[in-house]
């Protein structure tokens, strides 16, 4: 049975609170501290930072204070955080592809998020949030994630954002974070928060056994189970209900042996160089370098890798070994050229009986050439055929012999930055019996 976690929370190592009355870490998880100065009162306080509805009796009672006037100067108290007055902070949808719901409906760029909508990606699905502070939240395909607090409270001008990963994976970037504030990221397992860092978080409900933590920048601190241990970069960790586990080395980034190559096929392929005590590899694209636009991704067990249905541009792709244990290590992107370009030909009778009619046309966009060759297929170094820089697409043979001949065409294009770009279609078999 899975533990109820309560209270627990993780920091970075930088930013563990000495509280005068030395709670634990499960204790201090929702809580900020103030340290009283000259003149504080309770009340004080309470009017400075408290909602209204907050009974300035229930923060003495949390804090077991007796005189509510007379407190001892540079003491600290702990406030809850759902006591505290805050402004919310605006989260919006900066880059999505595929579908996306926020709250049950279709998401939109720009769209803004509230405390409590989850998002969900569905298959294909990608989506990027943004923070007006420059927080990052990136959600991959089949996750969904809840967004519990996203405030800025009074006191100390305290950042507090705070997502619950029920499914999936996610990657969360911060920008430096002072004092008090987080950018925590929980699964029904375990708690992740950071300062100004780097790190994923991923949870699979069909299985419930763990949650996995990958840090990339940084350091963070993992809490689960009443457990709490740090990671720092280049380690993951997996946690379960029982508590957390010890920090792995995450696995190296795997390089792409074509990965900078311009893509002319009718599919994007991929080859990945094996690294040692992977069990497969997760594959992105992505239309810029920071991956905050991602628009395919696939897992594959193997090392070759296949997107399709991508249109002509400029891209970006990267992947990450998994490990035994789930752990996904780190990754560099490859840019590259995505030019559909290919030719499809077919050859049959011409309208002379005595002739063969060779026809074909081309594949992707742009002025095209093009070239033909024939040749014997019992003596292929000589080419009975080759003629280039045909703009027509077809070319008409009479006097064929009877035999077995191969025959091929090309198409070529100028192209601002490869320069002529010429791809060979698959060669073809024509038998002539007659």
């Amino acid at each position: 049975m899975l533990k109820l976690i309560r209270n627990c929370v993780a920091v970075g190592a930088a930013g563990l609170l000495a509280l005068s009355a030395a709670p634990s870490a499960a204790e201090e998880s929702d809580d900020l501290t103030y340290t009283i100065q000259k003149g504080d009162t309770l009340y004080g306080i309470k009017e400075r930072f408290l909602l209204d509805s907050v009974n300035v009796n229930e923060l003495r009672d949390y804090n077991r204070v007796r005189n509510t006037r007379g407190l001892r100067i540079n003491s600290a108290i702990r406030i809850p955080r759902e006591m505290l007055e805050f402004t919310p902070v605006e989260i919006t949808v900066f880059r999505l592809s595929g579908p996306v719901s926020i709250a049950g409906t279709g998401a939109q760029t720009e769209q803004a998020v509230n405390e409590g909508d989850v998002i969900e990606t569905r298959r294909n699905g990608f989506v990027t949030l943004l923070t007006n502070e420059g927080a990052r939240i990136s959600l991959p395909s089949n996750t969904a994630a809840r967004l519990v607090r996203a405030r800025r409270y009074t006191l100390g001008n305290t950042l507090d954002l705070d997502f619950k990963v029920e499914r999936g994976r996610a990657s969360a970037s911060s920008p430096s974070l002072e004092g008090q504030d987080r950018l925590q990221m929980r699964t029904p397992l375990a708690v992740t928060a950071v300062r100004g860092t780097e790190f994923r978080v991923a949870y699979d409900p069909e299985s419930g056994e763990f949650s996995l933590t990958e840090v990339t920048e940084g350091e963070v601190n993992v809490a689960a189970g009443g457990d709490q241990i740090a990671a720092p970069a280049g380690f993951g960790i997996a946690s379960s209900a029982e508590g957390v586990g010890e920090p792995q080395a995450l696995l190296g980034a795997p390089e792409f042996i074509n990965g900078g190559a311009i893509q002319t096929g009718e599919a994007l392929e991929f080859a990945i160089e094996p690294i040692a005590n992977a069990v497969g590899y997760r594959v992105q694209l992505a239309r810029e370098a920071g991956f905050l636009d991602v628009i395919n991704e696939q897992r594959v067990d193997g090392t070759q890798t296949t997107f399709t249905d991508i249109d002509d541009g400029r891209y970006f792709v990267r992947g990450r070994a998994i490990a035994a244990n789930g752990l996904e290590g780190g990754s560099e992107a490859y840019t590259f050229r995505r030019k559909q370009l290919g030719v499809a030909a077919e050859a049959g009778p011409g309208d002379d009986y005595e002739g063969f009619r060779f026809a074909w046309r081309a594949n992707g966009e742009g002025e095209s050439l093009f070239a033909f060759q024939l040749w014997d297929e019992a003596n292929p170094q000589t080419l009975l055929v080759d003629e280039v820089g045909l703009t027509e697409t077809e070319v008409i043979l009479t006097d064929l012999e009877r035999g077995r001949y191969q025959w091929r065409v090309a198409v070529a294009q100028a192209d601002a930055e490869e320069g002529l770009l010429k791809i060979w279609g698959t060669a073809e078999t024509l038998v002539i019996t007659e």
